[in-house]
């Protein structure tokens, strides 16, 4: 059979674009706008709703505003629906794909599986059955699935025995940050934040992100500033945090990439002491601009950042971070050139050659 008949275009899921920009809706935009740099014509299409917003820049893969539902919603009816109706086999890079039609999919990590104890509001109950429903279609019926890692791999063969021929390991990159001016006119506009040495730290309110770890090193380190920029703030930790303990932490918000981008360049180090991660992109960014980091030794880390980072417990505060950071570490050109979108966009578009001329009738074996 001349696998060239019946040409059709590989849908991806475009669902990313119409959310707040985290860890995997940045994959997924640094990725498929490096697949577009190498594709030709035709291999791949992007669908997006109605109420997309960051939509990447692409010369050879068409943009289709398709359906005005949001959400998961939005990927399980109109996404679906637009699958099913032109013959697609899709792509999904954010865990989530349509579950009337499964396609080849990106597992980031296996949180929902492994880390229970994270998910305990309804809300992040149900956020947790769907996920691992998800996982559940995965191992039975996509017949590529992606994930960021080794350690999430050897995860998905270990608990759930999914066949590893079938699973391929890519990764992040960094090169989005050389996209970003650095703002330098925040030492002038807030100079309250510089008079003296600090660390930097990207904050979320998920329990895996360990943020507590920074508040009880602080404590130990009257001489310096940490700074934590993001979705959390003090209170958010219980009432046994109050901010006068706590006059050496800041919590700055959002703040913009421009800003992030000069305190990680002007940081004493950028800490991460994060319980999991399913990669860890922040601590890439800083590498990038000469960032020293402070990394958990715990799940993926260390596999990522190999010696060039500085490791920590993050069960354990009892540190001194200037005896940590005398300790020496290898240069971070493995790592910076290793971990690259281009990279990662090149090997998934080899992967998935064998699906971007197919058949119909061929595809039928990654559907049901």
């Amino acid at each position: 059979m001349n696998i060239h008949k019946n040409k059709s275009p590989i849908a991806i899921n475009g669902q990313f674009t119409a959310r707040r920009m985290t860890g995997q809706e940045r994959f997924a935009y640094e990725i498929i706008t490096e697949l577009d740099k190498i594709c030709k014509k035709g291999e791949f299409e992007l669908i997006v709703p109605q109420d997309a917003k960051d939509i990447p820049k692409l010369a050879n893969i068409p943009i289709i505003k398709y359906g005005k539902a949001k959400g998961s919603l939005w990927e399980q009816t109109f996404f679906a629906w637009y699958t099913i109706l032109h013959k697609r086999i899709s792509l999904n890079l954010c865990s989530i794909m349509p579950l009337l039609k499964p396609g080849i999919i990106c597992i980031h990590d296996l949180s929902y599986k492994v880390n229970p104890q994270y998910f305990t509001t309804p809300y992040a109950k149900i956020s947790q059955w769907w996920h691992k429903l998800q996982y559940y279609f995965a191992w039975k019926f996509s017949p590529i699935i992606f994930t960021v890692s080794e350690y999430s791999k050897q995860q998905m063969i270990e608990i759930y025995h999914v066949n590893p021929n079938k699973i391929v390991v890519i990764g992040n990159g960094w090169e989005h940050f050389n996209r970003i001016k650095e703002d330098e006119t925040l030492k002038k506009r807030k100079p309250e934040l510089f008079t003296k040495p600090y660390f930097f730290s990207l904050g979320s309110l998920a329990p895996n992100k360990n943020i507590q770890w920074i508040l009880k090193v602080a404590q130990r380190h009257w001489q310096y500033n940490f700074f934590i920029a993001g979705k959390a703030d003090l209170k958010a930790y219980g009432e046994d945090y109050k901010e006068c303990d706590y006059p050496n932490v800041k919590f700055l918000g959002y703040i913009s990439d421009g800003e992030i981008k000069y305190l990680m360049r002007h940081c004493k180090a950028f800490i991460f002491p994060s319980f999991f991660e399913g990669f860890g992109i922040p601590p890439l960014e800083a590498l990038s601009v000469g960032a020293k980091v402070i990394l958990a030794k715990s799940s993926c880390l260390p596999e990522i950042f190999g010696n060039s980072g500085y490791y920590i417990n993050p069960n354990n505060t009892n540190v001194d971070l200037d005896e940590i950071l005398s300790n020496q570490v290898e240069s971070v050109d493995k790592v910076l050139n290793k971990y690259k979108f281009d990279r990662f966009a090149g090997m998934i578009h080899e992967h998935l050659k064998p699906f971007l001329f197919a058949s119909n009738k061929q595809h039928r074996r990654a559907t049901f």
